[in-house]
């Protein structure tokens, strides 16, 4: 599964077109179809964006809910309706598609925010505030690590 780390700004050109960073390409699949799936952050102003691994295991998460239930309908509409497929041309460029980028605030600048097994695509303005507001959030914070795979568990 990818694993994407870091913060990366890139230019937007006219045509929408980006660079993905190169640390994310390198989490990407070679040979074949190079894609990832874009759809608007359910959570905050921005896109998010992961491989067909990630987004396969949101829509098993999503059929576990109960079926036809407020949460099935709300998330898949939100998230699995939403996404299109973003392919990756030879320099390892896609294009945003404009609607999202507007809903993002994405123009000549994204900042690319690796979240693990997915990231998310902001405004340079936008994430500045956002990040800011997650460090003063974070402070006296603590993390209980899950174990070691081999320990006995996992």
């Amino acid at each position: 599964m990818a694993l994407f780390t870091g913060t990366f700004e890139n230019k937007v050109d006219r045509k929408g077109r980006v660079s993905l960073p190169a640390d994310f390409r390198a989490e990407l699949p070679e040979g074949g179809e190079r894609i990832v799936y874009i759809y608007p952050s359910p959570r905050d102003d921005a896109l998010e964006a992961c491989d067909k691994a990630f987004m396969q295991r949101i829509v098993d998460s999503i059929e576990d809910a109960p079926l036809y239930s407020d949460e099935e309908d709300d998330l898949g509409a939100t998230i699995v309706a939403s996404a299109r497929r973003a392919h990756l041309d030879e320099t390892g460029r896609l294009v945003l598609p404009p609607d999202f980028a507007h809903l993002a605030g994405v123009a000549d600048k994204a900042v690319f925010v690796g979240r693990g097994s997915r990231f998310q695509i902001w405004s340079p303005e936008r994430f500045a505030e956002h990040a800011e507001r997650a460090r003063q959030r974070v402070k006296g914070r603590t993390l209980p690590l899950r174990p070691k795979r081999g320990d006995g568990e996992g």
